[in-house]
């Protein structure tokens, strides 16, 4: 064998290897769970070299903010505090976060809602830590601890979950958000994410100005290798949070009209197969990111998000169940007209035979 044949070899099983540890890399952070990632980002954000880069002052084009997911909040069970918990015994630490969740309160009716969203949750304008300061009338150290508050509190989403979580088979389940109508609009849904690190979406990083930045900064070469670390947990942050936030937004988009109405009969056939080609992902993908992860309907029952997937064959007995005890399926009526019903009105295109054999399951 050549040189070069033997050259290319050895760099495509580079490059596969490379793309193999980039797999087992993202399989990882999907299969974390939200407690866990709650951690890392406060891990991340607590790292001075992200608090360079996110507060930075001295420029008009800041470096690093944040991009809210359309349609979408913050839940307001962030900005309450069960007293049972705080007044009561138990864990330590427990005591100690409800304590701090205390007094970021306090520090939040200080400023306001508004302010303490458009500058310390969302963060969508990049401000400097002066300038946050400036904006809302407190000292900059002041304005770093609750900068704090919201991370070390975030990190515990268990303190804001709307209803119990369920116990179902001793299946622990990571709620995600309170799905409810859009105030803007009826035939719409609106996210409310329960933890910070989903309310606030995704990093945006000016690489541009990152690099100006780096030269003005001459950063030394450990501060660079700390740079490079930082944004490649950024990235795989934003790539979990980007995958997550494309399935429970195809999913619920989907299914609207049941979400809406609570009507099974409404369901649409959604595989996990035919998710995971709408993304662009494999299957095995949107099977670790949807595992033990649920959201809260808008009759206020936690759902599993696995149940939003149904099946073409349920969703058409569910159909035809309803249309049955409203007359719509006598005996006048032929397979092929319930066949066409089905393809216009419900979106299912199928065979007549598939409508005959669902139809004598009826019965």
């Amino acid at each position: 064998m050549s040189a070069e044949k033997l050259g290319l070899r050895v760099e495509t099983k580079m490059q596969n290897w490379q793309l193999l540890q980039g797999r087992l890399t993202a399989a990882k952070w999907l299969s974390l769970g939200e407690p866990e990632v709650a951690r890392e980002v406060l891990e991340l954000e607590s790292d001075p070299m992200y608090h360079e880069i996110a507060y930075a002052p001295g420029s008009d084009r800041t470096i690093l903010r944040r991009r809210r997911w359309p349609a979408s909040g913050i839940h307001s069970g962030f900005y309450e505090l069960n007293e049972d918990m705080l007044s009561g015994g138990g864990d330590g630490d427990i005591q100690d976060i409800l304590r701090d969740k205390k007094g970021l309160l306090a520090l939040i009716r200080r400023i306001g809602i508004e302010k303490f969203e458009k500058y310390f949750l969302y963060g969508e304008d990049g401000c400097s830590a002066a300038e946050i300061a400036e904006a809302v009338g407190l000292k900059e150290d002041v304005v770093r601890r609750i900068i704090s508050l919201v991370l070390t509190v975030g990190a515990r989403s268990e303190f804001c979950r709307p209803v119990p979580a369920p116990a179902a088979r001793g299946i622990r389940y990571h709620c995600i958000a309170v799905i409810e109508q859009d105030p803007r609009d009826a035939e719409n849904l609106y996210f409310r994410f329960l933890t910070p690190h989903w309310a606030r979406g995704r990093y945006l990083v000016d690489y541009e100005r990152l690099e100006e930045w780096k030269r003005e900064r001459r950063l030394n070469a450990g501060e660079r290798r700390r740079l490079r670390q930082v944004l490649k947990r950024l990235e795989l942050l934003n790539m979990r949070q980007d995958t997550l936030f494309q399935i429970l937004s195809r999913i619920t988009t989907e299914q609207t009209s049941f979400l809406r109405t609570r009507e099974d009969w409404r369901r649409r056939p959604l595989s996990l197969r035919e998710l995971a080609r709408r993304i662009g992902v494999s299957p095995s993908t949107v099977s670790r990111a949807i595992s033990n992860r649920s959201v809260v309907a808008p009759w206020g029952a936690e759902i599993p998000l696995k149940s939003l997937l149904t099946g073409q064959r349920v969703v058409m007995l569910s159909i035809l169940s309803y249309w049955a005890a409203h007359g719509r399926v006598g005996r006048k009526v032929t397979d092929e007209e319930l066949m066409r019903c089905l393809a216009q009105e419900a979106g299912i295109t199928v065979s007549r035979r598939t409508v005959n054999e669902c139809r004598r399951r009826l019965k």
